[in-house]
């Protein structure tokens, strides 16, 4: 029986600096969009390019960004990021035109897009497969404490020294996410064979595209990133033209969302191996699309804080599975392409979801918006439920004995069943398939 990964005091201090680091990004994320619009007195299109510095490089590098990962290791990388994105946050704190603040938040961007693959990678170099989804679980909650607590702690600090004073916040938590990272001791693991950087990138998707039921999680994935996205215009839209609400209302409303996706992630890590399943993906998608639905869908603000506290319920029955299952399903010594190639998918979709949410307010109304967007992680986890129930029904057609010669069960115990290749895969971790 394997230890707790809390135990382990490394990985405790990894999860706490975690999520001081993701509190600080929230801190210069306000810090930009304010800066903007008070030091430089920037019209709407220009907070919203600000708004992308941080989705557009994840999209334009591409499994790029996960190449370094799989050369070195995940923990090198990740304090290499770090450190580049706490330069970049200084530098924004310096900034003094518009087009200065754009271009350290792009290189910050860019420096968040090589982090993210290679955190991704750390868990299973760190802890026992057996305790995988548990850690998984806590790294994440541990990054969206930042959700529930970043916005109060961001407006803290401008409030006490100005938008300044949030960036440099912003520089020291990734200090503090360095300090926790070097300790950590990793489990050696295969090296990628050095062929270019290019190469090694389209190696990336070719791994992806030869696992079917990888790109089934992508593509579950992607569609709760597209509502994800919806949200980021969204949501001010809705309780500033619905609701009639103040900003701060708002705010009390994501706090909320971020509190049951803590709370939840917690629960989430005590179930362990079994939120780490195909099907816990899909019914998470699927609430998470019914939860959006119900959230703007109200012009009452008691439902509506009941939509977005069950949507952030919801949230982390997607994220753990999704990142266990891609770990498990694809060698070691691919993890940082694999979720390079996952961070591009989220970026594309919620830059694309960002930019049509507004339109599709405008045209159809909150309640159809809400509909349309909502309704794609439902279908997304309607589709994988279907191809997991395929997946049974083609298994036993392979392992249930059929007309022909009978085997004595002395001779059948030396028989291995095999399956078809998109069933060696996490698809079909209830079917007993194994890692591939």
């Amino acid at each position: 029986m394997h230890e707790h990964p809390m135990r382990d005091r490394r990985f405790r201090a990894l999860v706490i600096g975690q999520a001081v680091n993701g509190i600080g990004s929230w801190c210069a994320l306000i810090a930009i969009w304010g800066y903007a619009a008070e030091r430089f007195d920037a019209a709407p299109w220009q907070v919203a390019i600000l708004g992308l510095t941080w989705t557009v490089p994840g999209a334009l590098l591409g499994p790029m960004a996960g190449v370094p990962t799989d050369r070195t290791d995940p923990r090198r990388v990740l304090i290499v990021a770090d450190l580049a994105a706490a330069g970049f946050a200084l530098s924004m704190a310096v900034s003094n035109t518009y087009w200065m603040l754009v271009v350290f938040s792009s290189l910050q961007g860019f420096a968040k897009s090589f982090a993210a693959p290679a955190l991704a990678a750390l868990a299973p170099r760190i802890v026992d497969d057996s305790q995988l989804a548990r850690a998984n679980a806590l790294l994440n909650t541990s990054m969206q404490v930042s959700i529930a607590f970043g916005p109060v702690l961001g407006a803290a600090a401008i409030e006490a020294s100005g938008a300044k004073g949030a960036f440099i916040v912003d520089a020291i938590t990734y200090l503090v996410g360095v300090a926790v990272t070097v300790p950590l001791v990793l489990t050696a693991a295969p090296r990628a064979v050095r062929r270019g950087a290019w190469h090694e990138a389209v190696e990336g998707l070719r791994i992806v595209r030869a696992r079917p039921a990888v790109v089934r999680l992508l593509a579950t994935g992607t569609t709760v990133y597209l509502l994800w996205g919806s949200g980021v215009t969204l949501e001010p839209l809705f309780v500033r033209d619905v609701l009639h609400r103040s900003p701060a209302t708002f705010a009390y409303l994501q706090t909320a969302f971020g509190i049951m996706l803590v709370v939840v992630g917690l629960l989430a890590a005590r179930a362990g191996e079994r939120a780490a399943t195909s099907r816990v993906l899909a019914f998470g998608a699927i609430a998470s699309g019914l939860s959006a639905m119900l959230y703007l869908g109200t012009s009452s603000l008691g439902i509506a804080f009941l939509g977005i506290a069950m949507w952030g319920a919801a949230t982390p029955w997607v994220v753990t599975p999704m990142r266990t299952l891609l770990q498990r399903a694809t060698p070691v010594e691919t993890h940082g392409r694999v979720f390079a190639v996952d961070e591009t998918l989220r970026s594309i979709a919620m830059a694309i979801a960002t930019g049509t949410g507004g339109l599709a307010f405008a045209a159809f109304g909150a309640r159809a918006s809400g509909i349309l967007y909502g309704s794609l992680p439902v279908l997304g986890g309607a589709v994988a439920i279907l191809g997991l129930r395929a997946g049974v029904l083609r298994r036993r057609r392979v392992v249930e004995p059929g007309p022909g010669p009978q085997h004595t069960p002395r001779e059948d115990a030396g028989r291995v069943a095999v399956l078809p290749d998109d069933l060696q895969s996490p698809v079909a971790d209830e079917l007993g398939a194994g890692r591939p």
